[in-house]
């Protein structure tokens, strides 16, 4: 995995995180339109995600925004340029859309206004540099609240570039961009669709459980063991509420970046993994644990972080802790071509969602 240039310093995204604005009511389209903000009670919204003063943001990917809505049209509100959404609702034509310099986006419009429709967003980008704020919608219509679904199963992805879609539209004559990032097409979105699961993510390109893609032996300062505890990334105003999550089964996909370009330390890594996963296990402590190894490494690497994350998984079953699974995706050979910086291209997820899924019928992960 690639520790991009384009990354911002921990100071910079603080300092930004400060300075980024929010949306007032005048963001209506028109007058005979009725504006919703982000804490509407008729919104949903899912993810690590801070709600207030009338708007959403996050720095994570797969964040879902959803409602139920009656009108010939809608409207997104949102920070301009804070990168792309999937939309797709009832009788609603799925695309993907990119947030302009307006903010604005209309997301269907000459509906029959008769009709109750859902409509949902899905957050395909990581939003470190982006910051991405969701301000509401705009409808001549109404909002109108869900009924009470069933109780659905909830995943918890926690990962890195593999699990955000990094480069999955890609290949390997590019170099990142926004455009070719898409959460909706990797396994951790196709394996929720398969279930009809809800899902909550934290995952974040380049980075490990003690040390980030590239950097010295000894670890790095910020990783995803100092990130887990904090909603947005690298800031420490807004603690993550892990009661809130729930999760039936919780996936860890670490170890790519840790062991990255063979310059690490073994007896760091296994000492931070078990911790880490210690802490998952602690926030976590009715889900399904699964213990997963990626498909971009290879040799010595691959080798140490199976070898690690066997260990792990059987002193934890061994203690008595009997919802504890160990899974590893076949590992990246090209044969379903490549994306950018030889992450997984989409058709190599697809492949990784089929692996998976036979593994979870297999060990009935899901009942």
């Amino acid at each position: 995995m690639i520790k991009l240039s384009h990354f911002l310093t921990t100071a910079i995204l603080t300092s930004m995180a400060i300075l980024s604005t929010g949306c007032s009511q005048s963001n209506s389209t028109n007058s005979s339109n009725k504006t919703f903000d982000a804490n509407d009670e008729h919104i949903s919204i899912s993810g690590r995600v801070v709600n207030e003063n009338g708007k959403a943001q996050w720095s994570y990917p797969g964040v879902k925004i959803s409602t139920r809505f009656k009108g010939s049209k809608i409207t997104m509100m949102a920070k301009p340029n804070c990168g792309y959404f999937w939309v797709e609702g009832d009788g609603i034509e799925r695309r993907k859309i990119e947030i302009p310099e307006t903010g604005k986006v209309v997301l269907a419009d000459s509906l029959d206004k008769n009709v109750e429709r859902n409509i949902k967003l899905v957050y395909c980008d990581e939003g470190h540099e982006l910051q991405p704020e969701f301000y509401g919608f705009a409808t001549d219509g109404e909002l109108i609240k869900s009924d009470a679904s069933e109780k659905k199963t909830k995943f918890y992805f926690i990962g890195n570039s593999i699990t955000c879609g990094y480069g999955v539209d890609g290949d390997r004559s590019q170099t990142f961009n926004y455009a070719t990032e898409d959460f909706t097409k990797t396994f951790a979105y196709q394996i929720s669709e398969k279930y009809n699961a809800e899902y909550i993510v934290f995952a974040k390109s380049g980075y490990g459980m003690y040390r980030n893609y590239g950097d010295v032996k000894e670890g790095s300062a910020v990783n995803m063991s100092t990130l887990y505890d904090y909603t947005l990334f690298t800031d420490t105003t807004y603690k993550w509420d892990h009661s809130s999550v729930n999760a039936d089964v919780v996936f860890i996909n670490l170890g790519t970046n840790d062991t990255s370009l063979d310059n690490y330390d073994l007896q760091k890594f296994r000492a931070a993994a078990k911790k880490f996963v210690a802490r998952v296990r602690e926030t976590n402590p009715q889900s399904k644990l699964v213990l997963v190894t990626g498909p971009m490494m290879h040799d010595k690497a691959l080798s140490d972080v199976m070898m690690t994350l066997d260990e792990i998984a059987f002193e934890m079953v061994k203690s008595g802790d009997d919802k504890v699974f160990r899974f590893n995706f076949t590992p990246d050979d090209g044969k379903f071509g490549w994306g950018t910086d030889w992450h997984p291209s989409a058709e190599k997820q697809n492949d990784m969602t089929k692996e998976l899924l036979e593994f979870m019928e297999k060990h009935k992960i899901v009942e």
